[in-house]
Order: C-alpha cells, then sequence, then structure tokens
C-alpha cells in the first residue's frame, strides 16, 4: 500500500525506505530460506480461507451438480466430485444405485472411513498384538461390506484375543460394517462382561454373544468366526440336503456340520447344543433357517471358508433350478483331494517366485491381495504384509562407479558340429586371446641391450652420459 501511494506521488519506492527502521532491519536480516517459509505461509492463509468459505463451497456444490446433472461428466468432473463430497459430507450426489454394493468394483465415491484410528499413546492400552488384531478384525468387517454380503447393522464377526484369554472382540451393536473401526470393537470375556468398551457407547449384540462365545469356548485355538445369513446362504440352510459338493468351492469346505432351527439366539442353553453340533473338526456350519459360520485358526482361514461358503451357496441356488436328478456330485475320492489341496496356503497351487519363501497358510495370499486393494482405496487397513509385492533390490555395499558384471552368460564356450569335433566359441577365443597377449606382453622384449654415450646439451662443457637401451 506504501509503495503504491509514493508511485502515484510520482517519488520513488527507494526514497521510502527508512534504513534505520526496526521492521526493516529485521526482514533485511532474515535469511532466503525463514522468507520462503514465511510467504509460504502466507499463501496457505489464504488458499485456507478460500477453502474453508462458504461462498466457495456453495459455487462448488452448484458448478458439480450442474454438470452431473446435464450427461457424462469427464474425468475431471468426477475428481471434482470427489473434492467436494470430501469438503462436502452433507453433499452427497449419484446416489440413485442404493443398497450395498455387490462387489469389489463398484466402490462408491463416500469418503472413506480409515479403519486403523489407533495412533501414538492410544497403542499402548492394547495387549500385545491387539492392535493389528483389531485393524485386521475392522478390514474383515469392511471387506464383508464390500462384497455386499452385509446385513444392515445385523450379522457379526469376533476374534478371539488369544488362546491364554478368554475374551474376543466384536463390533458394537449399532454401526455399519462399513463404520466399524480398529478402536470402536469391543472386547467381551466369556461370561458376556465388557473389558474394553471401544470408542463408542454402544454395546453388543445378546444373539451374537450366544453363537459366537459357545464356539470359542468349545474351539479354543479357533481365533475367528464370521457369521453371514446372505440370500443363497439363507436358502441352502432351509434344503433338507444342506450344503451338496456341486462346485469346487462346496469341497474345499470340507466336513459341514449343521444346528436345527430353535429362534433367534438369545436363550444361554443352546449354547451347548451348539457346542455338540459344531463337533471338533468342522470349519463350517449351517444355522437351519438362519445362515452359517465360518471358522479359522486365523483370521485369513475364516475368511477363506466364509468366501468359498458363500460361492458354493450362489452356484447351489443357480444348479437346483435344473432339478437335482439332472445334477452331478462327485465321488467321495474326489471330494476329499480337493479338500486337502484346498486348505493349503495359495489354495494348494500357488508355486512360490522369486525370493517369495514364505509357507502361506489357509487364505493368507488372497487376503493379502484384497488388503493391497483397499489400501490403494483409502482405507488404510493398517495391515502388516508378510510379503512385498515388489522385489526389493539387495543393497551393495559401499559405491561402485560400473556395475556388477552378470554371474553367468548366454554365450557357450564349447560348440560341437555334426561330426562329434569340439570348438572354442568365437567369444572364448577373443577372451582367450587378450589374456594371452596380456601376458606375453613383457616377455616379448628384446634379450641384448646396449650401452650408447650421450652429450649433455645447453651447457658449455658438455660432459658423456651413457645410457642403456
Amino acid at each position: 500500500m506504501a509503495d503504491t501511494e509514493v508511485q502515484a506521488n510520482g517519488g520513488r519506492f527507494i526514497d521510502s525506505i527508512n534504513p534505520e527502521d526496526p521492521e526493516y532491519i529485521k526482514e533485511h536480516q532474515r535469511s532466503p530460506v525463514v522468507k520462503e517459509d514465511v510467504r509460504e505461509m502466507e499463501r496457505r492463509k489464504r488458499v485456507n480461507l478460500i477453502l474453508t468459505s462458504q461462498a466457495f463451497r456453495e459455487e462448488l456444490e452448484y458448478i458439480i451438480s450442474n454438470q452431473i446433472t446435464q450427461g457424462p461428466h469427464p474425468a475431471s468432473l468426477i475428481a471434482l466430485q470427489q473434492i467436494s463430497e470430501l469438503m462436502l459430507p452433507q453433499a452427497r450426489f449419484n446416489q440413485s444405485t442404493g443398497g450395498p454394493l455387490s462387489s469389489l468394483g463398484r466402490a462408491g465415491s463416500a469418503p472413506v472411513i480409515p479403519v486403523a484410528d489407533i495412533r501414538g499413546a492410544d497403542a499402548a492400552g492394547y495387549a500385545k498384538g491387539e492392535k493389528f488384531l483389531r485393524c485386521k478384525v475392522a478390514s474383515l468387517y469392511r471387506l464383508v461390506d464390500l462384497y455386499g454380503w452385509s446385513h444392515g447393522i445385523y450379522n457379526h464377526i469376533s476374534a478371539r484375543i488369544n488362546q491364554e484369554q478368554e475374551q474376543f472382540l466384536i463390533n458394537p451393536f449399532g454401526l455399519l460394517y462399513s463404520e466399524v473401526t480398529a478402536s470402536s470393537l469391543l472386547k467381551v470375556n466369556l461370561q458376556g462382561d465388557v473389558i474394553d468398551s471401544g470408542s463408542t457407547v454402544l454395546g453388543f449384540n445378546k444373539a451374537a454373544f450366544v453363537l459366537h462365545s459357545a464356539i470359542h469356548a468349545a474351539r479354543p485355538t479357533i481365533r475367528c468366526v464370521i457369521h453371514l445369513h446372505t440370500k443363497p446362504a439363507a436358502a441352502v440352510s432351509a434344503m433338507k440336503c444342506g450344503l451338496l459338493p456341486l462346485c469346487q468351492e462346496a469341497m474345499i469346505c470340507g466336513e459341514i456340520a449343521y444346528h436345527d432351527y430353535q429362534g433367534i439366539l438369545v436363550e444361554d442353553e443352546e449354547r451347548q447344543q451348539i457346542q455338540e453340533d459344531l463337533g471338533h473338526n468342522s470349519n463350517v456350519m449351517f444355522l437351519r433357517n438362519h445362515g452359517f459360520v465360518a471358522l479359522g485358526e486365523t483370521v485369513e482361514e475364516a475368511w477363506h471358508y466364509a468366501w468359498n461358503t458363500t460361492i458354493a451357496c450362489e452356484t447351489q441356488v443357480r444348479a437346483v433350478a435344473a432339478g437335482l436328478e439332472n445334477v452331478i456330485i462327485p465321488s467321495d475320492e474326489v471330494i476329499s483331494k480337493v479338500h486337502e489341496v484346498g486348505r493349503q496356503g495359495g489354495g494348494g497351487v500357488n508355486i512360490p517366485g522369486g525370493g517369495d519363501g514364505i509357507k502361506w497358510r489357509p487364505g493368507q495370499l488372497e487376503f493379502e491381495a484384497l488388503m493391497r486393494w483397499m489400501d490403494g482405496c483409502g482405507y488404510r487397513t493398517g495391515y502388516v504384509y508378510r510379503q512385498p509385492v515388489v522385489r526389493v533390490e539387495r543393497l551393495r555395499k559401499g559405491f561402485e562407479d560400473v556395475e556388477v558384471p552378470p554371474s553367468a552368460s548366454s554365450f557357450r564356450y564349447i560348440y560341437e558340429d555334426e561330426e562329434g569335433n569340439k570348438y572354442d566359441s568365437p567369444l572364448k577365443q577373443a577372451i582367450d586371446g587378450r589374456a594371452h597377449g596380456e601376458n606375453n606382453k613383457w616377455l616379448n622384449s628384446p634379450s641384448t641391450y646396449q650401452k650408447v654415450e650421450i652429450e649433455e646439451t645447453g651447457t658449455p662443457n658438455p660432459k658423456k652420459i651413457t645410457k642403456v637401451k
């Protein structure tokens, strides 16, 4: 402003500078780095002021909603839509689809709630490994929701803390699967006492407690239990034939247990019947007229059986429409063979690649791939990967100006013709010839020497110097 006034009056800017002004001296003595930081802070303030202004929000929302309703929208408008939804949580466009997602490819554009929300000093309040278990279980809730297998606030997934403690994690009753985070999970013991209420004020589902506590008490080695009742699963649970080994996914599930429907699971007396029906070997149990539960010694294994069971139910519902008499059932020997192969890591078909010496457990390789997908979409799962996809180059010791030569060559040194005669390749001849020349370099010098007298130059009285040639 002062500069404008001086120039308007016909003066020069330098005439307005007072060298003894404390502000001028302070500004003059600042380093260029500090000056740049101050300018950057001022720019950020201006940008933040614009972004938080009500006028900018209304204008942005008007432009995007206007363009989207006019027809096809290019990538730039989709980006603007995502920016708007991030800044304006109350604004939602393109909500005509409604309902849950049916596949991973239909991920919505709504802002994602991060899964791993335990940070800093908050992690100190959890037992060893509990933080990572919470992140894994919360990611599993999101995964079920992304596949479209959630059922509003109903259904439930639990994970036991460890075999020593009779405590397990379960979702707060009232949250959608898309809202579950690592910190929101409840920690409950087998007696029904809440050890940790999580970050919400919600309680737990009693039916969920009866079912999961019965399984965790009967099978201490089981780490994770997934309960789902999708439409195909409920349909198969109501069939007298149960789950038939019609497809490979059904055979992978192995021995199937069944529990007759006795109403909503609110009676503690039903826990014993659940334990008896489950047995000691089954990883999948159908709850008649209800749904199923999938069990695993790890979260990944439980997901492995839940995924295969769900696909098997969808297949059976479509296949039985042709009539059971038209369905082919493989032999018991084939079914047992498929189960033994499928229960291995990587589906039993994984051949380790370069640097992959890990022995994968059931469902682990597939679960890592899904976690990478979720992290790439911004879910921030907090999952600890056992094996990165990209190979990491081994660091060299020190600095080198040349590349490390290959340990082997694709050239052959010995060739053999049709008559069986062997001869050296041109490459080997060239290499050997060069090495032979280096070795004979000093052997080709003459064996006799001569003494030569040379007069000095540049002096009035030159002397004779003897040299050997």
